[in-house]
């Protein structure tokens, strides 16, 4: 009888454990969701949100050893070996699918934490996370972090702090900035297109054919420059150069949009050099391009 009631002392004991959200794969509650009222750091205020339709595209980075067992916004012991996030408005918890933007890679988190405060940084990832996602070596990536709803068995695995990897999807060449989503992902109409039909004409009159156009003088090949990201929002466009400016960004206007450009550089070694800090960065959809400025479609230039 003793070992017996010995048997159950020990089980009761590991469940009240693990209903406590004890250790790395400790079961944690989805209740009660924790919003929050309005807060500012640094000066900048965050009203907490329920947007089920949150979708947005910026940038991701990830903490782990200094925040290992504090306690995170919602009240959970943070462990690094968990996927878990931090988002500054969405819900806690609530669950996010985050997708790399320049791998494809997908996977589902949990955020049970606020921040990042960086300006241009929308989702904060644990160790755990950011390894599932192929950016802890990077240390940031651009991403797509869309609010879900996982299945139960989603849910179970994550609020006992084991992963769930999604297939992955078509990657992105040049990863927009933030505060949309990125129009390959979008989901767009074909529309019909307008066929004229044949006509029955009489013969056709004969057309002499066009003088050829005098040879345009040549023009020595410029010094080409690397793209980093083509955004659309001009504040967007400025946080990137300003995040890349010890690689000399700049901000180019072009077509109606943006361009975050780098050089141009003299020679192959220095553009080989500045394409590989910046992929290592987690740019993988820099681009060389040449230093011709953009232009209108009247000839001049864009400033």
């Amino acid at each position: 009888m003793r070992f017996r009631a010995e048997r159950w002392l020990a089980l009761s004991i590991g469940l009240l454990l693990a209903g406590c959200g004890g250790g790395i794969h400790g079961l944690v509650q989805d209740s009660p969701v924790k919003l929050g009222r309005p807060y500012t750091v640094r000066g900048q205020t965050y009203v907490p949100t329920d947007d089920r339709a949150y979708d947005q595209i910026g940038e991701a980075s990830w903490y782990g050893t200094a925040e290992q067992g504090h306690h995170t916004a919602s009240g959970e012991i943070f462990y690094r070996q968990r996927p878990s996030a931090a988002n500054k408005t969405l819900p806690l918890p609530s669950y996010v699918e985050v997708t790399r933007l320049d791998t494809g890679q997908r996977i589902l988190v949990r955020v049970n934490d606020r921040g990042p405060f960086a300006r241009d940084r929308i989702l904060d990832l644990s160790q755990e996370a950011a390894k599932e996602l192929g950016m802890d070596r990077a240390g940031r990536a651009m991403v797509r972090v869309r609010r879900v709803t996982p299945s139960n068995h989603e849910r179970d695995r994550l609020r006992r702090g084991y992963p769930v990897v999604l297939p992955s999807v078509t990657p992105t060449a040049t990863p927009p900035r933030t505060g949309r989503v990125a129009p390959y992902l979008e989901s767009t109409v074909q529309q019909p297109v307008a066929v004229t039909p044949p006509r029955r004409w009489a013969a056709p009159v004969p057309v002499p054919p066009a003088p050829l156009p005098a040879p345009a003088p040549a023009i020595a090949s410029p010094s080409p420059s690397i793209l980093v990201a083509a955004p659309t929002d001009p504040d967007a466009a400025d946080a990137l150069a300003s995040s890349l400016a010890s690689e000399g960004a700049r901000v180019v206007a072009a077509g109606g949009g943006y361009r975050v450009v780098t050089g141009p550089y003299a020679d192959d070694s220095g553009l080989s050099a500045a394409l590989a800090r910046l992929r290592a960065r987690g740019y993988q959809g820099a681009t060389v391009i040449d230093a011709t400025p953009p232009q209108e479609p009247n000839g001049t230039s864009l400033p």
